[in-house]
Formats: C-alpha cells, sequence, structure tokens
C-alpha cells in the first residue's frame, strides 16, 4: 500500500530548516553531500536547485499573509513497488518518481509551487525504499495564498499511486524490448546479408478497368420531353401557332407567376377563382352568355 504523510505548519523559519534537512539528512551522505532538489513549478523550477535562493524565496512568499501555510508531503511506495525500482538503474528510478511527483501535483493541485528531494535509503528489512519529500509555498502561482482540503489531499494520494506505477510499467517495458541497434557485448549485431537487385521483384498492381456508362433504367410512366418538344414549348411563336397562349397556360407553366399574383393582390386571385368556380357550375346556357361577354373585350367594351 503505497503511503502519502501531509502536514502544514505556519513558521517560515521552519520552512527553511525543511529545505536543509531534505537537501542534507540522508544515511549514505557523510561528508556534507546534498541531495539535489527539484522545483514544483516555473519560479521554483528556474532556481536550478540552488537551496539558499529556494530557503529565501519560500520565507518571502510566507511575507504579508497572516497565517502562511507551508504544506510539507513525503511521499513513499509499498515493498513489492520497491523491489521493481530497486531493478532499474538509479538515475532511471529518479526519473520516473521525478516525472511522478511533477505530473500528481499538476493534476490533483493544480497551481501549488514549491521544492522536493528524492531519498533512496532504506531502512528495516529495506534495503532500498524510494522516497520523497516536498515542502510546499505558501502561495500559489498566481500569488494566491495556498489552501489544500483534505479532499485535494486525497486526489493527491490516488494520483501518486496511479503515475508510479504508469512510469514504472513503462520503464520496464522498454527495459524487456531493447533496441535492436544497441551494441550487445561492445559488438553491433550483424547486418544481415544483401539481396542483389536481380532478386527483387517489381510490385503487382492491379489494374481495373472502369466499368461502362450505363443509363439508369427509365421508370414507367410519362415519357420526358425531347429537344423539340422543349424548344416548342419555350418558343412564343409555336405556342400562338398550337393555340396554346393565354394567361392560364402561362401561370401553368411557371407556377412561381400565380404565387407572386397571389401576393401582390389576394383577394383579386380569390375572386378570379371564384368567378371560375361557379362559371365551371353553372348550366351551360349560361355558360356561354358569359363566354360572349366576355369577347366582347376585343370590340372596345370595357367590363369592370
Amino acid at each position: 500500500m503505497f503511503f502519502v504523510e501531509a502536514k502544514f505548519h505556519n513558521s517560515p523559519k521552519r520552512a527553511g530548516e525543511q529545505v536543509r534537512y531534505i537537501a542534507h539528512r540522508e544515511e549514505g551522505l557523510q561528508r556534507g553531500e546534498r541531495r539535489e532538489l527539484f522545483g514544483i513549478g516555473a519560479r521554483f523550477r528556474a532556481l536550478l536547485g540552488d537551496e539558499a535562493a529556494i530557503r529565501r524565496m519560500l520565507i518571502a512568499d510566507g511575507r504579508g499573509l497572516r497565517n502562511p501555510a507551508y504544506f510539507r508531503f513525503i511521499f513513499t511506495v509499498d515493498n513489492p513497488t520497491a523491489e521493481r525500482f530497486a531493478r532499474l538503474d538509479e538515475h532511471l528510478a529518479q526519473r520516473v518518481i521525478r516525472d511522478a511527483v511533477r505530473k500528481t501535483f499538476h493534476d490533483a493541485a493544480r497551481g501549488v509551487q514549491g521544492v522536493f528531494a528524492i531519498h533512496q535509503h532504506g531502512g528495516l528489512r529495506r534495503p532500498a525504499h524510494p522516497h520523497v519529500h516536498a515542502l510546499l509555498s505558501p502561495r500559489l502561482e498566481d500569488k494566491s495564498p495556498t489552501y489544500l482540503s483534505p479532499r485535494a489531499i486525497q486526489l493527491v494520494r490516488g494520483r501518486w499511486e496511479k503515475e508510479v506505477l504508469y512510469g514504472l510499467a513503462r520503464q520496464e517495458q522498454r527495459l524487456r524490448r531493447p533496441d535492436d541497434r544497441a551494441p550487445v557485448g561492445g559488438l553491433m549485431p550483424p547486418k544481415p546479408d544483401r539481396v542483389p537487385l536481380e532478386a527483387l521483384t517489381s510490385p503487382q498492381f492491379e489494374t481495373r478497368l472502369p466499368a461502362p456508362f450505363e443509363r439508369p433504367p427509365r421508370k414507367p410512366g410519362r415519357q420526358p420531353l425531347g429537344p423539340i418538344g422543349i424548344l416548342f414549348f419555350r418558343t412564343r411563336k409555336a405556342l400562338r401557332v398550337a393555340g396554346l397562349t393565354g394567361r392560364r397556360f402561362d401561370l401553368a407553366r411557371h407556377p412561381a407567376r400565380l404565387m407572386n399574383a397571389f401576393s401582390r393582390d389576394p383577394e383579386r386571385v380569390a375572386r378570379r377563382a371564384t368567378f371560375r368556380l361557379a362559371t365551371a357550375l353553372a348550366p351551360r346556357p349560361i355558360r356561354e352568355a358569359l363566354l360572349v361577354l366576355r369577347g366582347l373585350r376585343g370590340l372596345g367594351i370595357r367590363q369592370r
């Protein structure tokens, strides 16, 4: 089971001492060496692990805040994961842990900034047990105070385990599939024998001829007009010869004209349609009389 410890305090002086502790307090460091410090956020990454500058920046971030919150995290892994890290190179394992810490804070606590160090010493019945000490600044990247709720801390815990296992599995997969171009025992792998050009066969391409053009079958019913029929209906002289002139025939050829007339004077169109319907339903003598009166229009008599 992965373990993540999260605590906070309000003392800038104590934060400076914690930076010194995580950089120098290590069972393998007996002659004043220190662990490399890595930044969280753009401001602390720009310091490139300068311990004194990091301490000054942490103290300066606490100024102006009544109760500056310095969060400290300790990230650990379980025993099976520690054994898997022991099979990797020290620098490769450090890179996996470093990427996991940065991705954890970026996804679960976006905007926080601070510093962390990776410790690889073990303890009781743990010859190699990597863990991380992280100290966060009391201000976020946008200068607002840092606040991590219990829910945010739980998200950090879950994200830490996910990122470590994912990065570790990727590195193990790369080790299981080494690059063929890498030298083995100081010697390059033998190159395959060259194949003469005569033995190479040209690729075979399948040639497909386009299908012949086929007209779709005509639907049964009225046949479409040919060019002579179209010319006949479009030429006014031919229409006059055939006796197909008049307002009714023009409206039948162009329904848009009927709609245009109805939009200009709907009352007139409705009156004329009613008159035509009444004429069609009237007896034959009355209908013939109406036709005779309508023919008088050619004599100059105006009808209303």
